[in-house]
């Protein structure tokens, strides 16, 4: 690089890594970022969420760069593709609005048009958030980036950029008395410190890769030597319980255009643009609006949707030291997961070109609804990798140990999938995934009894062994009123659900002992059905014990009634909850299908 003349070139090499040393320096800092993290809701996480979106770049810059138009295209495409949190999608707008105003500059690879970039993308930053808060990341990426085109033009690029690190360090450690809720708790603000981190890793980088050697800033610690580690008393519940972000492709309308049409749907909303794709972050207590609202305006490529509230109470009264994780399959109620803490990775739902997410943006009513209309089968998906992935990031800091109980590996590669995440964890935490060989209600019933043993205060290997015991003593029965779902889907073996089928039989289906669905029995009716199943749980009761039981149903909540106050009858005990299925399990349970699981007493009376 040329030092001393103001027509200075970018090596695009030099560009690449000092762009990796900036994204490995914030994903080193990502648990300290999550611990500061109280604005605009103390959800802990944006931390995990910034180190997500690094590692983005970092697979973006892997390879050879042949130019710095080719290095800012990567990025631009990895941020917009990878961002997550608020921050996260302020961050992808910033870098997709340096890289579309270098497009229209002449020298592309010199230091005067990447100065200039940097600076007339604050203006595509600020117009990405609905409502721009100073004292927040946007204030010190703005300081950052005005300083940088500051001074002498002819100064070589390593000064302009120690001289914009120490702006961006006076921006970080004036948010603290910018914004109230920072100055309650004394810290900076989580974003702002991420970008801070990011900009020193890239100075850092580019300083050392061009040979330069100047002292600037080697002091990381910004906060207060008084700062404690312990939740922030000084917090408010957030307002809306879910982080819900969608990213679109074939988007036509601008930025302002798509915050008009979803901005009643919550707040904090930021929405960055760029070549028809569209990432849309948005805090609302209705995901599954926003995404049917989105879903007009572009084809859906991901979502997700974080439960802010778990995440906030987590963060300021954790239940217990041990995690306790289950994926959507397992059927337990809503107010369940909040109060008790649970965990739950989500399924996902295919329908066409649209991906929905089970029980957030999709629920069994709107499932049946969305398959006749589009005339097309709906399908389903485990959790991705970067969903768990990103999940153990969260739970890694507030917990000593992790158990997670997913579906029955016969039926979902969810089981293998978290496993190969756990193997590839670089860490101490002991963390257990358990195959519960169950389904549905009986995975929740499962799931319920592992957090009674947990809050007893049992330690985690008994914990696990409990479990795994108690995995035979939970049994269910679904009263099937269409087979051909199961047949489709494998649940069942198909010979023998086409002749039940062609007979027109009303089948009873469950579990065998290692998770995989088998024909139970069979009547002529649903009405048939019930009987049967009513007395064989007499018989199981009589024989066993039953300790509690569910009622669950895929669009069938009058039936659904019906059974519990018969059961209630017939047992003597209440049903513990009553509820829709997942969606998944109403893939292949079907429309009108009613199940009830239920828990027995182990041999010699049950366990504490």
């Amino acid at each position: 690089m040329k030092n001393d003349t103001s027509d200075q070139v970018i090596d695009s090499k030099e560009l690449l890594f000092a762009f990796q040393q900036g994204a490995i320096q914030l994903i080193n800092q990502k648990q300290e970022l999550n611990k500061i993290n109280v604005f605009p809701v103390s959800d802990g996480d944006t931390g995990s969420n910034l180190a997500s979106l690094m590692q983005s770049i970092l697979e973006a810059t892997a390879g050879e760069a042949d130019s710095v138009v080719d290095v800012f295209e990567r990025i631009a495409d990895a941020s917009l593709i990878g961002a997550r949190g608020n921050s996260g999608i302020i961050f992808a707008q910033y870098f997709n609005g340096i890289y579309n105003n270098l497009l229209h500059l002449d020298e592309k690879n010199s230091v005067r048009s990447f100065v200039q970039s940097v600076k007339l993308a604050i203006v595509e930053a600020y117009q990405a958030i609905e409502n721009p808060v100073e004292g927040t990341i946007i204030t010190v990426i703005r300081s950052w980036a005005e300083a940088l085109s500051e001074g002498e033009q002819r100064s070589p690029l390593e000064k302009k950029l120690s001289s914009a690190l120490l702006a961006a360090k006076s921006a970080l450690d004036n948010t603290t008395e910018q914004l109230k809720i920072l100055k309650k708790n004394q810290v900076v603000d989580a974003g702002a410190k991420g970008f801070y981190l990011f900009i020193e890793g890239f100075t850092q980088g580019f300083i050392t890769k061009t040979g330069s050697v100047q002292n600037f800033l080697h002091d990381n610690e910004i906060l207060p030597s008084t700062y404690s580690h312990d939740a922030h008393p000084d917090t408010s519940e957030p307002t809306y319980r879910y982080c819900t972000e969608i990213l679109l492709d074939n988007v036509a309308l601008s930025k302002q255009e798509i915050q008009e049409k979803i901005k009643p749907l919550g707040d904090s909303l930021i929405v960055a643009v760029n070549r028809g794709k569209a990432r849309i972050h948005i805090h609302s207590n209705h995901p599954d609006k926003v995404l049917e609202c989105l879903s007009e305006l572009g084809t859906v490529l991901q979502q997700k949707a974080d439960d802010m509230l778990l995440q906030y109470r987590v963060n300021q009264n954790k239940s217990q030291s041990i995690a306790l994780v289950t994926d959507s399959i397992a059927d337990l109620p809503a107010d369940y997961i909040l109060n008790e803490q649970i965990h739950v990775l989500p399924m996902n739902i295919l329908i066409g070109d649209a991906s929905y997410i089970d029980k957030v943006t999709i629920q069994n009513n709107r499932l049946f609804t969305l398959v006749e209309n589009k005339q097309q089968r709906a399908t389903s998906a485990q959790p991705n990798i970067k969903t768990v992935e990103n999940l153990f990031s969260f739970l890694e800091n507030k917990y000593d140990s992790i158990i997670v109980i997913t579906v029955a590996d016969k039926l979902s590669g969810t089981y293998q999938a978290v496993r190969q995440v756990v193997k590839k964890k670089e860490t101490k935490m002991r963390i257990e995934v358990i195959d519960s060989k169950l389904n549905s209600a009986a995975e929740g019933l499962l799931v319920m009894k592992a957090n009674e043993w947990i809050k007893k205060g049992f330690s985690f290997e008994e914990v696990v062994e409990r479990i795994k015991n108690k995995r035979g003593k939970i049994k269910i029965l679904v009263s099937v009123d269409d087979l051909d779902p199961m047949i489709d889907s494998g649940r069942i073996p198909q010979i023998a659900g086409r002749f039940v089928k062609k007979i027109n039989l009303k089948p009873i289906v469950s579990l065998n002992e290692v998770g995989e669905g088998k024909l139970s029995d069979f009547a002529f009716s649903l009405n048939g059905n019930e009987k049967k199943i009513i007395r064989l749980l007499k018989k199981l009761n009589k024989e066993h014990t039953i300790k509690r039981y569910a009622v669950i149903h895929a669009d069938a909540e009058k039936r659904a009634q019906s059974w519990s106050r018969k059961l209630e009858e017939q047992l003597g005990i209440a049903s513990s909850y009553l509820m829709d299925i997942s969606t998944v399990v109403a893939l292949s349970a079907g429309q009108g299908s009613v199940a009830v699981a239920v828990e027995l007493e182990n041999e010699g009376g049950d366990e504490a």
